[in-house]
This record gives structure tokens, C-alpha cells and sequence, in this order.
């Protein structure tokens, strides 16, 4: 696994930069017009050719949507949007989220409250530490391939556990706990984002934080062919970020040049 993260990284360095472009403001997308579900007495479920929620965004229109959702949230304006009953009858048939965000399972960290957003708006695979394995590169290839997603954000969190559990054991203070647990799995894909924290970096692990989300960035872009010739032709947009627990503001991940 570590091998093939460094081949791929370098493969994402020829690729040429902009992948990890910082979140920019659009104009605000427009809505399309939704058909109101039939009914006969009872509410009907609609089909997937009737679920027409949104018309189609681009990458620069779904980051707008995404950052507007999170400006309401850390400004306690929130309007919890698509969780009537209504919304759960026209997505049941089928999903088109307009981004997939991977995220730390950490308990404070929930993409829908962050961004504001309902039933359906978002794809979310969520795994401590915000690593990519097989499974998690698969899931992610589904929400871009098959339900149209335009947009992937990698979202690393402050004072992340699983990259402190990283940073301690490669210290050579592994937590007693984690004996014969596969916890260990988690730190190997951890590890190269703590060891490529600078010398001398105020907060070594907030630093690792934002590497290790940016490295998840360059693993999916780099692991998968089908979603790196979408960035290659402007219809997809992979990024990373972070989020701050005390504000809650999502902010592009500050990360070295070379990733």
C-alpha cells in the first residue's frame, strides 16, 4: 500500500496542478422545477425517472452550494433543508447528490449539519481519519459514475483522533488499547501525511490533519482512472479541507506545494 501511495502521487505531480483547488465562490445555481408525485389517496413513490431534484451542477456551482451551506451553519442560520416528508417521497426512487464528501466518522463531525444540506443532497463515506482504501475508492467512483456527482471534498477535521493515534505510534507509543485490534490498518494510511509534516510545524498535528486530507485527495485522483479523466476534462473537482470544531468553518486544506 505505501509503495503504491508514493507511485501514485507521482503520477498525480505529472498530472499537473489544480486538483486541490481552494473553495471559490459562483454564482448561486438555479432550481429546477420539480413535479409534484402523483397520488391516488396515498402518497406514491416515485421512480428514478420521475426523481428530478436539481438540474445538473457544475463542480464550481456545487462548491458554491456547499460553502453557502456551511457560512449558514457557522452563522446559526441554518435552514435544515430537504427533510420534510415530501423530499423523503421524491428521493426514494432514487438519488443525484450534488457532492460526495469523505469525511472522518468522528461523532462531530456530520456533513449534512456542516453544510446545511438534506435527504439526498449528499453522497457521504465516512471512516476515521478520512483514509482511502479499496472500499472507500469504490464507493466514491459510484457517487461520481453512476449518480452524476460533480464534486468530491475530502474533509479532514482539528484535533483529529485517528491522526494523533497515527502520530503516537510512530513516536513509538502505540496506545496499549489497540493491541490486536486492526486500528493499525488506519495508522499505515495515516502515516505518510505525519511524515511529511515540516520540521518545525507550530502544530504537528494540525499540519497532519491537512496533509492527510490532501494525500486522501491525490490517492483518489491518482487510484482511479475513470474519475481522474473527469478532473482532466473539467467535470469533476476533487478537493481538501478542514474542519474547525470550535467555528465550524470548513476552509481549504493548507498543505505543501508538492501534493
Amino acid at each position: 500500500m505505501t509503495a503504491n501511495l508514493f507511485s501514485r502521487r507521482r503520477l498525480m505531480l505529472a498530472a499537473g496542478a489544480g486538483l486541490l483547488a481552494s473553495p471559490a465562490l459562483a454564482s448561486a445555481p438555479k432550481k429546477a422545477h420539480v413535479a409534484p408525485a402523483a397520488t391516488t389517496g396515498a402518497a406514491a413513490t416515485p421512480t428514478v425517472s420521475q426523481v428530478v431534484v436539481e438540474a445538473p451542477l457544475t463542480p464550481e456551482q456545487a462548491m458554491t452550494r456547499l460553502m453557502a451551506g456551511n457560512a449558514r451553519y457557522v452563522a446559526a442560520k441554518a435552514t435544515h433543508p430537504n427533510g420534510d416528508a415530501q423530499r423523503r417521497r421524491l428521493v426514494a426512487g432514487g438519488e443525484r447528490p450534488f457532492a460526495t464528501i469523505l469525511a472522518c466518522a468522528d461523532s462531530r463531525v456530520a456533513p449534512e449539519l456542516v453544510f446545511d444540506q438534506g435527504l439526498g443532497d449528499l453522497f457521504v463515506v465516512r471512516v476515521a481519519g478520512n483514509v482511502v482504501d479499496d472500499a472507500v475508492l469504490a464507493s466514491i467512483e459510484h457517487s461520481v459514475i453512476h449518480l452524476g456527482s460533480p464534486l468530491i471534498m475530502v474533509l479532514g477535521h482539528e484535533r483529529c483522533g485517528a491522526v494523533a493515534a497515527a502520530a503516537e505510534a510512530l513516536d513509538g507509543h502505540p496506545a496499549d488499547e489497540d493491541k490486536d485490534t486492526k486500528i493499525g490498518a488506519l495508522a499505515a494510511l495515516i502515516a505518510p501525511a505525519v511524515h511529511a509534516v515540516p520540521v518545525g510545524a507550530p502544530d504537528k498535528i494540525d499540519a497532519a490533519v491537512s496533509l492527510n486530507a490532501s494525500h486522501a485527495a491525490v490517492e483518489i485522483f491518482a487510484g482511479s482512472k475513470p474519475l481522474r479523466n473527469r478532473v482532466l476534462a473539467g467535470r469533476l473537482k476533487i478537493v481538501a479541507a478542514r474542519y474547525d470544531l470550535d467555528e465550524g468553518k470548513v476552509a481549504p486544506a493548507k498543505a505543501r506545494a508538492e501534493i
